[in-house]
Formats: structure tokens, sequence, C-alpha cells
């Protein structure tokens, strides 16, 4: 049997640094190759990611979509927790609080935020193998626009840890600390980071057509 993960990751939403200190990797009887390490990292990025555009993006957050604004900067902060069905079963819940600055003189919007997220059984397939998380994390993120554009650097961060299993029987558990840049400037969406004791860093083209994010 695989040790299950018992620690705690909420407080770490406030102390996010002290927790990356603190958050020791668990031990693991099975280890995921390096193919699958580099597979998981961009599914725990990619799903994550989407839950959370589908927040930012939706018609209350889209500073494009919202009504003529006014000279004083706003601010406002709102609670939200979604989730979805993973790709091959499971779910993964996202939840967070993220503050909003519109200021409407400069044209400028700005987004920052923490959070949670719950993988339950959240399963991927790599090649014939099936790949099957259960784990916590916590998450930060923030976002801008000028002139009702992405600007800047979009930064999401991802600490937590997750039991796991491989439909061949291995199983096991590990941690991963990974950041995701987006270079609004450049077209660009870089992962980098460690998981399950790998290095990953992977860099892509972020915006195929305008709609994509």
């Amino acid at each position: 049997m695989f040790r299950v993960l018992t620690y705690s990751l909420i407080p770490c939403v406030v102390f996010l640094a002290a927790c990356a200190d603190s958050v020791i990797s668990p031990e693991s009887e099975d280890e995921l190759t390096r193919d699958d390490t580099q597979f998981v990292a961009e599914m725990i990025d990619a799903t994550a990611a989407g839950l959370l555009n589908d927040f930012f993006d939706s018609s209350q957050s889209d500073p494009a979509a919202g009504t003529a604004m006014g000279h004083q900067p706003v601010v406002w902060t709102r609670t939200f927790e979604r989730s979805r069905s993973c790709h091959d079963g499971g779910t993964l819940t996202v939840a967070g609080t993220s503050t909003s600055t519109r200021d409407g003189e400069a044209v400028t919007y700005d987004v920052e935020s923490t959070g949670t997220k719950t993988r339950l059984a959240c399963a991927h397939t790599r090649g014939d193998v099936l790949i099957t998380l259960t784990g916590n994390a916590v998450w930060t993120h923030e976002r801008h626009y000028a002139n009702h554009a992405p600007t800047g650097f979009w930064i999401t961060t991802y600490l937590g840890g997750f039991d796991w299993t491989k439909s061949t029987g291995e199983s096991g558990s590990c941690f991963y600390e990974l950041t995701r840049t987006i270079d609004t400037a450049e077209n660009t969406r870089s992962v980098t980071g460690t998981l399950c004791g790998d290095v990953v860093d992977r860099t892509r083209t972020w915006r195929t057509e305008k709609t994509t994010t």
C-alpha cells in the first residue's frame, strides 16, 4: 500500500513561502517515470488553468465584457468554487478568493487570487496507461490587462502533493511545486519547477488563436 498524504495545505494560502520549506515530500514505494512526471505536470497545469480561465474570463470578470469604466479605481473581492470532470474519470475542484482592481482612467484591470484545489481519483491516460491522482494543493494567480488587452506576466503557482496509481499496478505519493508564467508580449506559456523529484521546464506558444487562453 502507498502512503496516504495527510499534510494540511489550506493554511499555506496565506503563508505560501513558509509552507514551501515545511512540507516534506512523502516516501513512495514506486516511482513515476520521467515521461510520467512531465505528463502529470502538464495535466496539473492545464486542468487547473482551465478552471481558473472559466472563472476569470466569465462576463462578470472579463474587463473587455464589462460596462464602460468610470474614472475612479474600483476594487472588489469575490470567492468562488468550481469543479470539472477529469479526462478519464474523477474530479478536480478549484476554490479561491480573488481581488480585482479596475482603473478607468488608466484603463487597466488587475487580478490577484489565492485558493485550493482538490483532485479526487482524477484520471488521465498517457499512451496505454491510466494515471490516477488524489491530492490537494494551494495556488496563487495574477493576471493583468491594459486597454482591455492582456499585458505583462500572468503568473500562477501550485504547491501540493498527491497519491498516484497506474493501471499497470504501481502506486506511490509525491510532492510538487510548479510555476506557470505567461509572457503576454512573447506569447509564451512556461511551466517550471519540480514534480516527484524531477525538474519540469516546458515552454510553448500561449495563444494560437485570439480567443485561446
